[in-house]
């Protein structure tokens, strides 16, 4: 295995090194943990004297500082220390075919190869699961699902009869794809279950945190589009459809048939109305309700959902609304004891 040295990772993100290029990097660390065979990452200019202290051998960074490690300047430190990491740290890949025994597996299954297959897993009759994929203990696959390549499900993850993931998707422990949507129909007051007959697609390079479930449609597809992000404990209802590149928070939840356009991003606990569609490039703050469709890209936030500009004026109205009132009741004693006085 080839060593990694300041300039072979510097080539890897399209960084310029300031210092010896040949220096051995052995791994990532945080600024206060770091020693000299390590790279760490200055994203700000608060840490710039957290890092003259730091022992870390490289330092990400915007702009040359003045520090004695070897430097790397790249346009966005973040984003190269993600690809530094990752390259450090590659998601699990099955590299050997491995079945565990305990894992109960239907004939009829297609299994390609290689896999790795945790213990008391289920995988039920005419799954398909691609090569290089990784299935940890206790994980069931229901009739009919299919997995692409190079796919990772942590432990206890739970996919329904027909659900779809396509290539590289990341599933995190306990999270439910498939599950049955939210419909019923009342008659006469009583409730009655209407089938949920469609299906849920997860689109290339999705993750999708711990203990979030994803509800199958009605009918047609609950879809997750390519390269997506959903954090833990989300729920995302029957019959949405997202678009690329989206990234969600913790807590949030989508009411079913919530259209999202690419690239939206919600922080955490946002919430939506159903039947509902957002535009491409929205971004929207944290403890949102979204109640109507989103035509614009833009930030919004606030309950109802609102541009962030008004919002930031808004909240200002509503923390004097106190002073106003009292400010009012004066106001019209004071009209009303002039009145007085002019009667008499």
């Amino acid at each position: 295995m080839s060593k990694n040295t300041v300039g072979s990772l510097a080539e890897l993100v399209g960084g310029q090194v300031q210092g010896d290029p040949a220096l051995e990097i052995t791994g990532v660390n945080d600024l206060r943990l770091a020693k000299s065979g390590e790279i760490c990452f200055v994203r700000d200019q608060k840490y710039i004297e957290l890092a003259r202290k730091s022992g870390a051998g490289a330092l990400l960074v915007h702009e040359t500082l003045d520090v004695e490690a070897v430097q790397v300047v790249v346009k966005d430190v973040h984003a190269a220390f993600a690809k530094i990491a990752l390259h450090f740290h590659p998601v699990p890949r099955a590299e050997e075919h491995f079945i565990h025994p305990s894992a109960e597996i239907d004939p009829a299954a297609v299994i390609d190869q290689p896999v790795q297959i945790g213990a008391m897993a289920v995988i039920e009759a005419n799954v398909q699961i691609g090569a290089g994929t990784v299935i940890r203990s206790g994980c069931v696959l229901a009739e009919g699902s299919r997995l692409g390549t190079d796919c990772l499900l942590y432990p206890r993850v739970v996919l329904y009869a027909g659900v779809q993931l396509g290539n590289r998707v990341v599933v995190h422990a306990g999270s439910v794809i498939g599950s049955d949507g939210f419909g019923y129909a009342s008659d006469e007051g009583r409730w009655l279950k209407l089938p949920q007959l469609g299906s849920v697609l997860i689109e290339d390079d999705v993750e999708i945190g711990a203990n979030t479930t994803i509800d199958r449609a009605t009918l047609g597809l609950t879809r997750i589009g390519p390269r997506s992000k959903l954090d833990n404990l989300i729920h995302v209802g029957h019959n949405c459809d997202f678009g690329a590149d989206n990234a969600v928070a913790g807590f949030s939840a989508f009411s079913g048939s919530t259209i999202m356009g690419n690239r939206v991003n919600c922080a955490g606990h946002t919430v939506s109305a159903g039947h509902l569609k957002v535009a491409d490039d929205v971004r929207i703050g944290g403890n949102s309700v979204i109640y109507g469709d989103v035509e614009e890209p833009g930030d919004y936030i606030g309950y109802p959902l609102q541009k962030k500009s008004r919002w930031g004026r808004t909240l200002h109205i509503l923390n004097r609304l106190v002073e106003m009132q009292e400010k009012l009741r004066g106001l019209v004693r004071d009209k009303e004891e002039s009145g007085k006085g002019k009667s008499e």
